[in-house]
């Protein structure tokens, strides 16, 4: 499962974990998480993520642009509860 939490007061956000969805390189719910998470990291570029095998974390810069990638999360997290959690923090 792949953990997401966003932090919109900060902003930032952080996933954890494999979705687990398929095999590796054929889990298409990992796929999309990648996609949106690449996604913000284009968008943000001032900002240096720490990355790692099932790890992503990114503070600041614009919060709109966490907020339209969190909206496509909320939806996989809809779509795949199995799969993908996520949690937004106030």
């Amino acid at each position: 499962m792949t953990r997401i939490v966003y932090e919109p007061s900060t902003p930032s956000m952080r996933f954890a974990g494999h979705a687990g969805a398929g095999t590796a390189g054929s889990d298409l719910v990992c796929a999309a998480l990648s996609a949106l998470m690449y996604t913000l990291l284009e968008n943000l570029p001032d900002c240096e993520p720490t990355m790692a095998d099932g790890f992503c974390a990114v503070a600041g810069g614009e919060k709109r642009v966490y907020e339209v990638i969190a909206g496509g999360l909320r939806r996989l997290a809809e779509a795949y509860p199995e799969y993908v959690r996520m949690e937004v923090r106030t």
